[in-house]
């Protein structure tokens, strides 16, 4: 579970995209993650997007001190429709390796519902006694870890004011989101007010009851700062903070909506 709240959040700090309209034009954003203050990893985005269609393609690394410790290397993608001011994915894929252990998970969606799911290793069968497990009803109006956090509102102070109902192919989870004013960011590609936001992880389904991790992070608040997309109405976050057992977990984007 602490995988699917930290893990979608990490991979969700990517978004980068324009209205219908737009022509297409690649973008590229980079993160640096810490922990506590000390690096640990770095993960970069380009994103491309035309009238009809938007396609987002990641990689995610260990560095710093972390790489002394555990070798994690990963790849992220997204690919779907725009609808209005709605980004409808149809792909998504994750697959991350770290300390010789490999993960993935591909999902197909049409219009917020999934179509098919498929992850490596395998669920365990049978499931812990422990498990709570994914019901078919709950897997629409869902948004995937990548193109979720892409949000066009109609005016910034809407933007906090909506639940995020993620899927990453193990876990359904709520993401809350609640308006926390605005703070001043400055960033390679940004120097603005950006819109915060807390939430704090509510799982649905997908987890056993017994993790650590879920127990760890029940009513802890997540906060996310969002920052405009020049002038295309769309905002991603440009900085989050997730507490973890260790201390605070911080992605910050260094570089932000540049070519």
């Amino acid at each position: 579970m602490l995988r699917a709240a930290t893990g979608l959040l990490a991979s969700a700090l990517l978004a980068l995209a324009a209205p219908a309209g737009a022509e297409a034009a690649p973008l590229r954003t980079v993160y640096t993650i810490s922990l506590i203050g000390l690096p640990v990893g770095r993960a970069e985005f380009r994103t491309t997007i035309d009238a009809r269609r938007f396609k987002v393609v990641g990689t995610l690394s260990s560095a710093g001190l972390a790489e002394l410790v555990s070798s994690t290397r990963g790849t992220s993608s997204v690919s779907g429709r725009i609808a209005g001011r709605r980004l409808l994915a149809d792909r998504y894929a994750l697959a991350y390796t770290s300390d010789g252990k490999s993960w993935s998970s591909d999902l197909s969606l049409r219009s917020g519902s999934v179509v098919s799911s498929k992850v490596a290793p395998p669920a365990r069968n049978p499931a812990p006694a422990d498990f709570v497990p994914v019901r078919r009803a709950q897997l629409t109006s869902v948004v995937d870890p990548l193109s979720g956090l892409m949000i066009a509102p109609e005016k910034p102070a809407d933007l906090c004011r909506r639940t995020l109902n993620v899927y990453d192919g193990w876990s359904r989870i709520d993401l809350p989101l609640s308006p926390a004013g605005t703070e001043r960011v400055r960033t390679d590609g940004f120097d603005g007010e950006a819109v915060v936001c807390t939430t704090t992880v509510r799982p649905v389904s997908g987890y056993r009851t017994s993790s650590n991790g879920l127990r760890f992070l029940r009513g802890k608040v997540i906060r996310l700062w969002f920052a405009p997309i020049g002038d295309t109405g769309v905002y991603a976050p440009v900085r989050v903070r997730i507490p973890t057992e260790v201390g605070p977990l911080s992605l910050t984007a260094s570089t932000f909506a540049k070519p």
